[in-house]
């Protein structure tokens, strides 16, 4: 079983992809002899094989007819990307999968860097829209309180006053009107004033007048005082 398996690996190492070109018209091998391609080979753009013999002068491809190609040398040594074209597949399939692996890992940090941007973008939407929600509270708020403003007249605005009525309460006043008219007068019991030099009598006359009261009847104009 063992030496089948080396038989196997030395028979793939041994795989040789050039042992296999050959000319596309007249399947010429690129390798019959030890000393190289017994005629040139060419190599097209348009991907086809040809030796030599088979070149036409007008620069078409004698294999697909394709016109003004152009031609490359066909030799071991090429560069890429013709080079890969010749490869045996298992080394091609390494290259490959090295790629694969290299862009894999490429998307997947761009992948994750966008998905925490995104994360980070949809946090501050949330948050903005927060902000506007209260914004718009603030905002009916003050348009509220505008329109009392509006309709608020200092003229009318009333405040106690700094005495006290005969019910001994105290009635309300304009705040911002500082004229005489607008303050009121206190009421008061009634005072009898007498004369410089007369002493009060408490005799009545007149039928219970007191004299302060007889003279107030005693007027101009009263009745008292034309007769």
């Amino acid at each position: 079983m063992s030496n089948t398996g080396n038989e196997q690996v030395v028979q793939e190492a041994e795989f040789d992809f050039w042992d296999f070109v050959n000319c596309s018209i007249c399947q010429l091998p690129f390798t019959s002899s030890d000393h190289g391609p017994p005629v040139p080979f060419w190599i097209t753009e348009c991907g086809h094989v040809l030796c030599n013999n088979h070149l036409k002068p007008d620069q078409s491809c004698a294999r697909c007819n394709a016109q003004n190609i152009q031609l490359v040398p066909l030799h071991r040594d090429l560069e890429p990307p013709m080079s890969d074209w010749f490869r045996p597949l298992p080394y091609s399939l390494d290259s490959i999968a090295s790629a694969v692996k290299f862009q894999q890992d490429t998307f997947t940090g761009l992948i994750r860097y966008y998905r925490q941007a995104c994360f980070q973008l949809s946090q501050t939407c949330e948050r903005i829209r927060a902000e506007r929600k209260a914004l718009r509270n603030l905002r009916r708020e003050v348009e509220h309180l505008r329109q009392c403003a509006s309709g608020f007249d200092p003229a009318r605005a009333q405040e106690p006053s700094s005495f006290s009525n005969a019910n001994g309460k105290r009635p309300m006043t304009d705040a911002h009107d500082s004229s005489p008219r607008s303050t009121v007068t206190p009421i008061v019991p009634n005072r009898i004033t007498l004369p410089l030099g007369e002493k009060p009598s408490f005799t009545r006359q007149d039928h219970g007048r007191i004299p302060s009261q007889s003279r107030q009847l005693e007027r101009p104009g009263t009745g008292r005082f034309v007769e």
